[in-house]
């Protein structure tokens, strides 16, 4: 009696310890599979979501132009040959300093025509003078000397419509050339034109000036970002040329054509160029600023993992309950990505630091 009695109490201590055990083990088993573990929770930081404004920085590319409002492209109004050229490309010229002289058979023509008119210019005046003395004394009527003083009226507009069309051309009737001006102060950035120059009546930029303090960036837009860009939108503009330095401006006007080449719309922003640091043809990064009136999810940069040609976070609900998900940002800028509720939402924590640690575990990496 005594031994069975001691066997069934040895049963029941057997199977409690069985019992004890399959729950540690099973507890075990619990504690292993969890992501984050009692030595990572330390390194990981994590961070609630909220709502905020949506701001950004839509990324377009583009180069440097001139200002077209501070350019001149010297059209030639005669025909001729180029007798001297005094610039060369680059070249800094200041406002009425000659630049080439042009000789051509038109200012032969038109000197001859005024040297003509002052002929006939100085007969008129003599026979008002005449006239004038005969009206005077009765002879001349009033009609005879009115005919007078309209001769006279007629050969000075004539030579001064000669003179004017001297001058526009820059015509030099001594030297039997027409002298080339620079109408504007700055630097030569187009030159056609060299001594012996075979040059045709509405040649084009023969030679171009441009003072360069201020220059256009033409900023290249696609079909896609044109809901994005308006005008007024600051800009943060930059080259390879100078790394880590920002040029500040503001798009000043859209083009209403699609360039047929590009498949793009020129957005144009107006830069003080002062320095002279950002030269015409030169590429570079447009970054615009874009402030939305909607609300948005505010990821934090740092939080996010780009893989793969997408963007991802991973939600954290617990140690033993973590998930990477994909998210399509809106926009971004210096400190957020903003992306709309769907897979995430207002008051989710994400992990924001060593999540890469845990993205590469969950993809079993």
């Amino acid at each position: 009696m005594m031994y069975r009695i001691f066997y069934i109490g040895l049963a029941i201590i057997l199977l409690s310890a069985c019992h004890n055990s399959t729950a540690t083990t099973t507890n075990s088993q619990d504690t292993s599979t969890c992501i984050i573990s009692t030595g990572l929770k330390p390194l990981i930081q994590l961070t609630p979501l909220s709502e905020a404004p949506v701001h950004g920085e839509l990324e377009l590319t583009g180069s440097v132009s001139y200002d077209q409002d501070h350019l001149y492209r010297y059209q030639s109004l005669a025909s001729g040959v180029v007798k001297d050229v005094r610039f060369n490309l680059g070249d800094y010229v200041i406002k009425g300093q000659v630049l080439a002289e042009i000789r051509t058979t038109e200012l032969s023509d038109q000197s001859a025509g005024l040297r003509k008119a002052e002929a006939a210019l100085t007969l008129s005046e003599r026979q008002l003078r005449a006239t004038g003395s005969l009206h005077d004394d009765g002879i001349a009527s009033d009609k005879e000397l009115l005919e007078a003083q309209n001769e006279v009226a007629a050969d000075k507009l004539e030579i001064n419509r000669i003179k004017e069309t001297l001058t526009i051309q820059g015509g030099s009737v001594d030297k039997g050339v027409l002298l080339i001006h620079a109408p504007m102060s700055g630097y030569i950035v187009g030159k056609k034109m060299t001594t012996g120059y075979q040059v045709n009546a509405g040649d084009d930029d023969l030679f171009i000036i441009s003072d360069l303090k201020k220059v256009w960036v033409m900023a290249n837009v696609y079909a896609a970002q044109l809901g994005m860009v308006k005008v007024g939108q600051e800009v943060a503009i930059s080259t390879t040329a100078y790394p880590g330095k920002v040029f500040a401006g503001k798009i000043a006007r859209l083009s209403n054509i699609f360039d047929p080449e590009e498949k793009v719309m020129k957005a144009v922003v107006e830069i003080d160029n002062a320095g002279l640091e950002l030269k015409p043809d030169m590429m570079v990064s447009v970054n615009v600023h874009m402030n939305m009136e909607e609300k948005a999810l505010a990821v934090p940069l740092n939080a996010v993992i780009f893989d793969d040609d997408t963007y991802h976070v991973v939600a954290y609900h617990g140690d033993c309950d973590v998930r990477e998900l994909t998210i399509s940002p809106l926009s971004h800028d210096k400190q957020f990505y903003y992306v709309n509720e769907d897979v995430l939402h207002k008051g989710d924590t994400i992990i924001s630091r060593n999540q890469l640690l845990i993205y590469n575990q969950l993809k079993g990496r």
